[in-house]
């Protein structure tokens, strides 16, 4: 299971709480998928996912405002993957809402693996950069 840990830590702590509260989503997402069975309570992971696209919205947008503030020469491939991100939450929110069970439930296998790999590898490959280049009080 994807968590946070120190070493994803950038030092701007508006940043780093944003990484643990998205953890704790992904982790409360994977909690919902895993209920009863495997099978998906539609309005509980209905609120998640609304839950999770605010908060990765609002995330993106405070990360992307201080690195451009900071003139920050990362910030366009930051973008393209912040950008992937929305999209493929998009896509699967459109299909959960969508699709029947067993469609939703294989779709929900592949964004779980989805997303914690891509978080942990985001902060720990592209957002780390941002250590030392970005003063702390920024976003």
């Amino acid at each position: 299971m994807a968590t946070w840990h120190q070493a994803m830590k950038v030092g701007i702590e508006v940043v780093d709480e944003d990484h643990r509260q998205l953890f704790a989503l992904i982790q409360e997402f994977n909690a919902a998928a895993d209920s009863h069975g495997g099978e998906v309570d539609r309005p509980k992971m209905t609120d998640i996912l609304a839950r999770l696209q605010g908060y990765v919205n609002e995330h993106f947008e405070r990360e992307e405002t201080a690195q451009l503030e900071a003139g920050y020469d990362g910030y366009e491939e930051n973008k393209r993957q912040h950008d992937e991100l929305t999209h493929t939450l998009a896509v699967f929110t459109e299909k959960f809402h969508s699709g029947g069970p067993g469609e939703i439930k294989a779709d929900t296998a592949k964004l779980r693996t989805f997303l914690g790999v891509w978080l942990s590898q985001h902060i720990l490959k592209t957002d780390v950069k941002m250590r030392g280049r970005i003063l702390p009080w920024a976003g």
